[in-house]
């Protein structure tokens, strides 16, 4: 990964954020209880877990990059852990 998100985490928030995934969305939420747990790994800007927190779900989103976890917790309003997948 190296620094490219870190460098660039302004960049890609911006880019992705307000993307929108209504349709990815209906077909995962399909398969979970309401007001269930989601872990968002990698969530980058938080634009996924900012969606599923409003729906009432539990979420705990996870980024590899300090920067994005900056971003993306002030756009979800909560913590977003910094750890990698290794």
């Amino acid at each position: 990964m190296g620094n490219y998100y870190n460098e660039k985490a302004q960049e890609f928030f911006e880019g992705t954020a307000y993307v929108d995934m209504s349709m990815q969305y209906k077909d995962f939420l399909a398969n979970l209880p309401k007001g269930g747990f989601i872990l968002d790994a990698g969530c980058g800007s938080g634009r996924d877990s900012l969606f599923f927190k409003k729906l009432g779900y539990q979420v705990v989103a996870m980024d590899g990059s300090i920067e994005m976890c900056k971003l993306a917790s002030e756009h979800i309003g909560q913590e977003v852990v910094h750890i990698r997948f290794q």
